[in-house]
């Protein structure tokens, strides 16, 4: 194989010190990806020059002389940055083949290798990332991996240039020391390579296909009421009971391969679809979808650079999300042709498209680490809906201010605001992503309304009515910074507005309260990431370290023994620290074991606590604190402690069931009453142990590393019911209620009060309650091969604390099989105006089978016995007994309406002779016609037995009066 390399030019590359980072090759397509612009912790000059220019620029010139370096942005403009002069100059090649050269004057200074991916057929921006090239320690690591090659030493900073086999630079890492402290920016030259690539960046999935999600909005829009002259109560709006709906551009969304491909580059776009099989879900219709190139445009994003493809489709060819249908699509660009680089043309990924409703919209604000719902909306801050005081800013007025803003100060809110929504009219709300996208926008307008000490004063006379529409709180009083401002509580109303309608539509409305304080230091937030807490048996414990209050300090810029004189932690009425809304555990002060004499916060969060926000979906956790300023003059400081928290979860996996013993799919078992024996069956039971190999329940696939506290030596296995499908019985309905232990199944009978089905003992063993009459119809209302009476089952496994593990294939069913069947023999016959009587021993007519479809027996078991059907088991229904006389069998009649003098009767009397029995007679008498041709009779029995009883149907032939 041809060996391709890139090569990597480093002035005083020796300047990069211990966890510095450079870029190598990515040899794909004779080519080298473009450098990310993710850069952390740039400071000064250098990171003014990144927030101007952003990651992308056009070139980088480095004078050597004078160590001044000229950076060109994207926007043509040049900006300077000093840089040591004279910096040493090296090369990196890097091969096809993983082998690193370090070089300087073309002589080898150290070498090594690497680990490099076979070139993908088609490429994508996930490839081999020269980023994962790295130095720390004075050698070069890749993805984490040490290499032999060794870079010498210096202080100095340093310039890195990307270039590709063909020497043309494609990015540039730079290196400063400002103030003794190393910073870094990366930045990628626009247009320098060609496209090579494209990969779909989804906004779900379905099925595990990639999809893109094809909004519609339906709103009721928000209106002003008349607001002549401000009040106490503040503003109102009232929302029009007429639907609006919006159906905004579709927008795809591209990585691009490399990253600095501008829209110059590119020739033209189109869409692919395609109408594909994709098993189990149904085929839809080619929608047949365009891109507007006129739209659509490179854009950065979240750090990100991709390609904004404008879509448009047929919205009636786009199946909605749960329609059960998918429609595919792949985006093809064709590149310009550029010198010698021919026009290519570059085919993404497919990807599904679905059609998404979306409504309920709600604006929120973040106040320390969380997402809040701003006051008077349609959902209230708590969750509840409807809210009382939906369109009524007097919500926020009658509320703690959610924000406070030192005099001299300004507070920029507009950062700060989200939108959620209800997807598919479900019930969680869920954050967009991009506003613009779905033809939205935020509109900030001051709100007035009257207070202070008298309830005089008009409140947005304290802050700059300009600077509230871009949504910043900027007190001042008659255009200067005021002491006046100071205590005031200036409005300001959030709107999200349709852009898509003329005139604009309101969409949601809400109000953020913030709270003017003296001061001449402006308060800040700071968040600090603490350890994932793994859920277990134990407390998660962080603190805030001396390490963290350094940072603060610095913040602050104070000394510590200042920053404690100047500052005290917030209080409640009990004297605990105060908690920032939404906070989780308790927050108390310790001694830092790292520093003595150092008072610390303790952040403390129970299991119980945890687990309560995973209930909720929350994947994080977080606990608040305020440093208030002790005289009045600095605004407060809000330290935010947060952390991830991972739940454990195990599989009960099939292969641990005893094949034989379930259903084909393993999704149920049976349960019966067992076989006939000589001593008579008293108990239903079923012990569910034993339908697992080695009578073990064994939890699969825990990360007992990360999770002690879920080891399998410390798992407990115990079944509880989890219900029931309602089950209608002629014209009875049952509904199910299952205990809060889970371990017993109640039934209500056309909603009266609930008896007792069945229960689950600590040893796993159901027990059905014969003796309940809405437990004996249920278990009767089928026969065993037809539709059984099926219950709900649960594994749950806990720990040593009783922790309850996360689990999936724990769920099954039990079907429970009707221990006897009446069976219709359809083969009896009775002639009319028999000599005598007409009778006929309804053994006859009638059959018995048990569970196991076994006829009924004597010897040498006796089943009658065994099943409890003795006595006067068997009985009749003369009033409901049909007929085909004068009728048909697919449309019988009552016989009593029929021929009222014609009579069925019959006296249940079980006879057992030998090895054989009889039922007693069935006696039959004609009223006082002739019968000239047979018809049938159709006769309800019900047979009694230690299980309730059986109701079914049997027939009788009767033959005409003459042979």
């Amino acid at each position: 194989m041809k060996k391709k390399f890139v090569r990597v030019m480093l002035f005083g590359a020796l300047a990069l010190a211990t966890g510095a980072s450079f870029v190598g090759c990515k040899d794909y397509d004779d080519d080298i990806d473009a450098v990310n612009a993710r850069v952390d912790g740039i400071e000064k000059t250098l990171s003014e020059l990144q927030a101007q220019v952003g990651g992308y620029v056009k070139s980088v010139v480095y004078d050597a002389s004078t160590g001044k370096l000229t950076v060109t942005g994207a926007d043509s403009k040049e900006y300077t940055i000093p840089m040591p002069e004279e910096l040493p100059s090296y090369t990196l090649d890097v091969t096809k083949d993983g082998k690193i050269t370090l070089k300087k004057d073309g002589k080898e200074v150290s070498s090594g290798t690497i680990d490099i991916p076979e070139i993908p057929e088609i490429p994508t921006y996930k490839e081999f990332d020269p980023l994962l090239l790295t130095v720390k320690d004075g050698y070069v690591y890749y993805d984490g991996t040490k290499t032999s090659v060794a870079i010498p030493e210096t202080a100095k900073g340093s310039i890195t240039a990307i270039l590709d086999e063909k020497g043309v630079v494609t990015g540039y890492r730079i290196v400063t020391i400002e103030n003794g402290k190393e910073v870094t920016g990366e930045f990628s030259v626009i247009d320098a390579i060609p496209l090579k690539g494209l990969v779909f960046e989804p906004t779900c999935y379905v099925g595990g296909i990639s999809a893109l999600k094809a909004n519609n909005l339906t709103y009721n829009a928000w209106s002003q009421n008349a607001y002549a002259k401000p009040s106490e109560t503040g503003e109102t709006y009232k929302s029009n009971p007429t639907l609006s709906y919006i159906t905004p551009q579709i927008w795809a969304y591209y990585h691009m391969n490399p990253a600095s491909v501008s829209m110059a580059q590119i020739e033209s776009l189109k869409f692919l679809s395609g109408d594909k099989d994709y098993y189990p879900v149904s085929r839809a219709a080619a929608m047949d979808p365009t891109a507007n190139i006129k739209k659509s445009d490179v854009v950065t994003e979240d750090g990100q650079r991709y390609l904004k493809v404008a879509m448009d489709a047929d919205a009636e060819k786009i199946p909605a999300l749960n329609s059960g249908k998918v429609a595919v699509y792949a985006l093809q660009a064709q590149t310009k042709a550029i010198g010698a680089d021919e026009a290519k043309v570059i085919t993404s990924d497919y990807a599904s498209i679905y059609k998404v409703l979306m409504s309920d919209f709600v604006l929120e604000t973040k106040i320390d680490a969380e997402d809040v719902i701003l006051y008077g909306q349609s959902i209230s801050r708590t969750g509840s809906t409807p809210n009382a005081n939906a369109g009524k800013a007097q919500e926020a007025i009658d509320a703690n201010a959610d924000y406070t803003v030192a005099t001299d100060g300004t507070l920029k809110l507009a950062d700060k605001i989200s939108t959620y929504y209800k997807e598919n009219n479900g019930t969680e709300l869920v954050k967009m992503t991009n506003i613009k996208d779905n033809g939205l926008k935020y509109v900030f307008t001051a709100s007035n309304y009257i207070g202070g000490a008298n309830n005089e004063t008009e409140q947005n006379s304290f802050f700059n009515g300009s600077d509230a529409a871009k949504g910043i709180i900027n007190p001042e009083y008659k255009g200067q910074d005021s002491e006046a401002t100071e205590h005031r509580e200036p409005l300001l109303r959030v709107e999200l507005v349709d852009t898509t309608k003329v005139p604009n539509q309101v969409v949601a409305v809400g109000w953020i309260k913030t709270k003017i304080v003296k001061g001449t230091i402006d308060g800040f937030g700071k968040v600090f990431t603490k350890d994932t807490y793994y859920y277990g048996c134990e407390n998660n414990v962080a603190k805030l370290t001396y390490l963290n209050m350094n940072d603060v300090y610095a913040e602050a810029k104070l000394n510590k023994p200042d920053f404690h004189t100047a500052y005290t932690l917030k209080k409640d009425d009990g004297g605990a620290i105060a908690l920032g809304e939404g906070s989780t555990g308790t927050v108390t002060e310790v001694t830092d074991p790292e520093a003595i004499a150092t008072t610390v916060v303790e952040w403390t969060v129970t299991p119980a606590e945890a687990l309560a926000l995973v209930k909720k979906s929350k994947t994080e956790m977080f606990a608040t604190v305020t440093y208030e300023s002790v005289d009045g003059t600095r605004g407060d400081i809000t330290i935010t402690m947060k952390a991830s928290i991972a739940m454990p979860s195990g599989v009960i996996k099939n292969d641990q069931k005893i094949t034989e013993a379930w259903s084909p799919d393993k999704s149920y078992v049976k349960a019966d009453v067992k076989e006939p024996v000589t001593v008579a069956v008293t108990d239903f039971k079923l012990d569910l142990f034993d339908v697992f190999e080695g009578r073990k329940v064994v939890v699969s696939d825990v990360t007992e590393a990360n999770f002690p506290s879920f080891t399998k030596d410390k798992l407990t296995a115990k079944f509880i019911f989890s219900g029931a499908k309602d089950v209608t019985i002629g014209t009875d309905k049952y509904t199910f209620t299952v205990t809060a232990n889970g371990t017993q199944l109640n039934a209500s009978k056309n909603s009266a009060t609930a008896t007792k089905i069945a229960t689950i003992d600590a040893d796993g063993i159901i027990t059905y309650n014969k003796a309940d009459e809405n437990a004996q119809a249920l278990l009767n209302k089928s026969a065993y091969n037809v539709d059984p009476f099926t219950v709900g089952i649960e594994i749950v496994v806990t720990n040593e604390c009783d922790e309850i593990l996360p689990l999936t294939g724990n769920k099954f069913d039990v079907k429970f099989l009707r221990p006897i069947n009446v069976v219709d023999l359809k083969s009896a016959e009775l002639q009319d105006a028999t000599t005598g009587t007409a009778k006929i021993d309804m053994s006859k007519l009638l059959g018995l089978t048990d569970w196991r479809g076994q006829a009924f027996a004597v010897a040498p078991i006796d089943f009658y016995t065994y099943y409890g059907v003795t006595g006067s088991a068997i009985s009749i229904d003369k009033d409901q007994i049909m007929t085909t006389l004068n009728a048909s069998e697919a449309a019988p009649k009552l016989l009593k309406d029929v021929a009222p003098n014609m009579s069925i009767n019959y006296t249940c009397d079980l006879q057992k002779i030998g090895g054989d029995i009889t039922y007693g007679d069935l006696v039959y008498a004609n009223g006082k016609f002739t019968i000239n041709a047979p018809f049938k009779l159709f006769i309800p029995v019900t047979v009694k037995y230690t299980f309730g009883e059986v109701t079914s149907t049997v027939t009788l032939t009767i033959t005409p009066t003459h042979q």
